[in-house]
């Protein structure tokens, strides 16, 4: 590309880029002038203080049930579809392309909702851990928080079991994947198995979750920002969301030095 056309696309991208920033700045002034009027009434006060109650509350009475309700309506709902996969891979001839992407597509869905189901049973344990040791104070809290931890397990479980049925089908129609997913290394070696196609399907699919990432991060960072002036959350919620930040955009840039050495191959 040349220095001029490099131009160009500058300048037909700049309009657009100080729009945004404007937008953004007037949301900002906004929000702190509103927010600064609020607490100069001590109406922002009161709000945090309700905020605070809902969460202990939540934490204490609702997030433990919610986990046990996760338990059981994971394997509700992934236990068919991994059944009918199963089927198909049963009466599956070992040509048919449509089956094989159908039984991949399955097995694929019940993974992303085991998943997501652990990364949310993460989220409830650690509301329920929020009443610190305040819970025990009382009976009641004390069962519901030990029914919330046994859910956590079984989510866990669930989730270790299921994906690992989800695998081994997987390897039927995949015969050259040989890896166990409970093998430490299980991903690394998984990718190992992979043709050329599948890994840059990987590659594709890993560049748009970290393009995903990228923006989640910078909308928490902007947001528990303004939340550590506005509601005095403090600094740590920022620091783990920068963490993860870091994290991401270092281990992608390095990665992408490393496969831009000439001659590097793709494993």
């Amino acid at each position: 590309m040349k220095n001029d056309e490099i131009k160009q696309a500058n300048r037909k991208a700049l309009p657009k880029f100080l729009l945004f920033a404007v937008v953004c700045t007037i949301v900002g002034g906004v929000v702190g002038y509103y927010s600064g009027h609020s607490a100069a009434k001590g109406g922002l006060d009161q709000l945090v203080g309700t905020m605070k109650e809902a969460g202990a509350f939540f934490g204490t009475h609702i997030a433990p049930w919610l986990m046990l309700a996760l338990a059981v309506i994971v394997p509700v709902v992934c236990i068919p579809i991994y059944r009918s996969a199963k089927k198909l891979v049963a009466a599956w001839d070992g040509e048919d392309e449509d089956i094989s992407d159908t039984v991949d597509r399955k097995l694929s869905a019940v993974i992303w909702i085991t998943s997501v189901a652990l990364i949310v049973s993460y989220f409830l344990i650690a509301a329920s851990y929020s009443g610190g040791f305040a819970t025990f104070d009382s009976k009641n809290s004390t069962i519901i928080f030990f029914i919330g931890v046994v859910a956590f397990f079984g989510i866990m479980a669930e989730a270790t079991i299921i994906q690992q049925k989800c695998v081994d089908t997987a390897k039927q129609t995949n015969p050259e994947k040989k890896a166990s997913v409970y093998d430490m290394r299980f991903q690394k070696k998984w990718i190992d198995d992979c043709d050329e196609a599948e890994k840059i399907m990987i590659g594709k699919c890993a560049f748009k979750a970290y393009s995903a990432t990228n923006v989640v991060c910078t909308v928490l960072a902007i947001v528990l920002a303004v939340c550590a002036l506005v509601f005095d959350i403090g600094f740590l919620p920022s620091l783990m969301v920068c963490l993860v930040w870091i994290v991401n955009l270092s281990v992608y840039c390095k990665e992408a030095m490393r496969y831009s050495k000439a001659g590097n191959k793709i494993s």
